[in-house]
C-alpha cells in the first residue's frame, strides 16, 4: 500500500502540473510531480479533518481518487496536447550534451543515491522530528484527526499552549508522515528522501529553460554538494522540504518576468501557497514576490493578474487559519506588533548573520559565489536591468525575514540559539535561487552558452 500512496500522489501532481500547462518540459513535470501529489494529499486531509471524516487509509483513499478524478476531468481538453508534449520530450540528439553535462550528471545521480540510502537507512532522530513533527504524523495516523489530537489537549501536556508550541506549526509535514504511516510505512522518511529527490530534477528542469543543459546540471550539482542542506535533507525536519517550495516558488516568477507566460506565474502563486503550508516563516517570500510583482504590475497595468496571484499564493494561509479557529487550536502570541528599537538585539541579529553568510561548513562557497556573481554582473545590472526582479526578491525576502526575526519575542528560548541553529536552516531556502542567478546572469550565461557550443561543435 505504500507504493499505491505514492503512485497515487505522485500522479495527481502530475496531471495538476499538465494542467497549469502541458508546456513545462519533462523533467519539470515528474520533478514536481511528487512535491505537489503530497501537497494535494495533505490539504484533502486537512479539509477531511475539518468536516470530521476520519483520515484513515480507506478515506483517505477515496479522497485521492475523487481528486484524481476531478484534476482528469479538467484535463479532458488537454490530452492531445499533452501527449504531443510528451511526445516531443522523447525526440533527443546526442549532440545536445557534451562531457561536462555527462559528468555532473553521473555525479548528481551518484551523490543522491547515496544521500537516499542515508535517509532511509536511518530512523528519525532530530530532537526537533520527535518533539514535533514526527511524532505528530505518528500519533494523527493512530487517533486518525489533527483538530482533536491528544497531544494537544491543555490538561494532557499542560504545556501545549505555551510560546512557541508545536500546536501552531503549519501542518503539510505532519499530514504528510501520517498519510505514508497510514499506507502501512515503516519510516515517514521515505517522505523527505523522495522530496529531495524530486526537487533536484525539478530544479535541474527550470534551470535549463533559461540557462541551457550544461548550466542546468552545474548549478543542479553545486545545490546537491551544499554541505549543511545535504544533510538536513536526509532528517525529518521541515527545513529542506520548505526550501523546495519557497525557492522554486520564487524561481517559477523569475522565469515569468523573463518569459510572460501565465502558466509560470500562477505556478510560482501555487508554490508559494505550499511554501506557507509548510512553515509560516514562508510569509518573507510571498511578501518578497508581491512586493516585486505589484510594481511590475503597477507599471504594465495587470491588476487581475496580479489579485488571482494574491489570492492563490494566500489561499493555504487562509484555510489553516480558518482551521485553527475553528477548532481552539492557539498558542501564545511571540510577534511583538508594533515598531521599536532595539541597538543590543538588532547587534545580535546582526552578528550571527553575518557569521552565517560567511560560513562555508554550512553553505559551501554559495554566498561567495551570490557576491562574485553580483559583482560580475554590474554593469548589465545597471545598464540593462539583467535579473533584477530574482535579485530584488532574493534581497527583499532577506530583509523581510531580518525584520521577522527581530520582531519576535524569543519566550521558548535564547536569540543566540534560535539564531545559530533555526536561521541557519531557513537559509536554506536562498541557496538554489543563488546559484540559479549566478548562472542566469547575462555574464555567467555568455560563457554557458559559448562552452556548451564549443563541447558541441569539438564532437562533430
Amino acid at each position: 500500500m505504500v507504493f499505491t500512496g505514492i503512485f497515487l500522489a505522485t500522479l495527481t501532481g502530475f496531471l495538476l502540473v499538465n494542467r497549469f500547462s502541458p508546456k513545462f518540459n519533462l523533467c519539470e513535470k515528474i520533478g514536481l510531480s511528487f512535491p505537489i501529489g503530497i501537497f494535494c494529499v495533505t490539504i484533502t486531509m486537512l479539509l477531511m479533518d475539518a468536516v470530521s471524516i476520519p483520515l484513515k487509509r480507506d478515506n483517505i483513499l477515496i479522497g485521492m481518487l475523487i481528486l484524481l478524478v476531478i484534476i482528469a476531468l479538467l484535463l479532458w481538453k488537454k490530452y492531445r496536447e499533452i501527449f504531443d508534449e510528451f511526445k516531443k520530450s522523447f525526440k533527443i540528439s546526442l549532440g545536445d550534451y557534451n562531457i561536462i553535462w555527462l559528468i555532473c550528471i553521473i555525479i548528481i545521480i551518484y551523490v543522491e543515491n547515496m544521500n537516499f540510502q542515508k535517509c532511509m537507512f536511518w530512523p528519525p532522530f532530530d530532537r526537533d522530528s520527535m518533539a514535533g513533527f514526527e511524532t505528530i504524523g505518528y500519533i494523527i495516523s493512530k487517533e486518525f484527526t489533527l483538530k482533536e489530537l491528544s497531544i494537544f489537549q491543555q490538561d494532557y501536556i499542560t504545556t501545549i499552549r505555551n510560546a512557541g508550541s508545536c500546536i501552531t506549526y503549519a501542518p503539510m509535514v505532519q499530514l504528510s508522515y501520517a498519510f505514508i504511516y497510514g499506507f502501512g510505512a515503516e519510516t515517514s522518511k521515505i517522505i523527505p528522501g523522495l522530496m529531495y529527490a524530486f526537487f533536484l530534477l525539478a530544479f535541474y528542469g527550470v534551470s535549463k529553460r533559461t540557462i541551457n543543459k550544461t548550466g542546468a546540471a552545474i548549478i543542479t550539482l553545486f545545490v546537491l554538494l551544499t554541505p549543511e542542506m545535504i544533510a538536513w535533507s536526509s532528517l525529518s525536519m521541515t527545513n529542506v522540504i520548505h526550501a523546495v517550495f519557497a525557492s522554486l516558488a520564487i524561481i517559477y516568477l523569475a522565469v515569468w518576468f523573463r518569459e510572460r507566460q501565465k502558466y509560470d506565474l500562477f505556478l510560482s502563486a501555487f508554490l508559494l501557497a505550499i511554501n506557507m503550508f509548510c512553515r509560516t516563516e514562508g510569509i518573507v517570500f510571498i511578501g518578497a514576490a508581491f512586493s516585486v510583482l505589484f510594481v511590475d504590475m503597477w507599471i504594465n497595468k495587470h491588476y487581475k493578474k496580479y489579485a488571482f496571484f494574491a489570492l492563490i499564493a494566500l489561499s493555504t494561509t487562509i484555510v489553516w487559519n480558518i482551521f485553527m479557529k475553528i477548532n481552539g487550536i492557539y498558542a501564545e502570541s511571540i510577534a511583538i506588533t508594533k515598531p521599536f528599537w532595539d541597538t543590543e538585539k538588532m547587534s545580535i541579529i546582526w552578528k550571527y548573520m553575518v557569521s552565517l553568510f560567511k560560513s562555508t561548513q554550512y553553505y559551501g562557497v554559495s554566498f561567495i559565489v551570490l557576491l562574485i556573481g553580483f559583482l560580475g554582473n554590474l554593469w548589465f545590472l545597471i545598464k540593462k536591468r539583467n535579473n533584477i526582479y530574482l535579485l530584488s526578491m532574493m534581497l527583499l525576502a532577506m530583509l523581510f525575514y531580518l525584520i521577522l526575526i527581530y520582531q519576535i519575542e524569543y519566550k521558548w528560548d535564547r536569540i543566540e540559539n534560535v539564531l545559530m541553529y533555526s536561521v541557519k536552516r531557513f537559509m536554506f531556502c536562498f541557496i538554489p535561487l543563488i546559484w540559479f542567478y549566478v548562472a542566469s546572469n547575462k555574464s555567467v550565461l555568455w560563457v554557458l552558452n559559448k562552452t556548451e557550443l564549443f563541447l558541441s561543435v569539438s564532437k562533430k
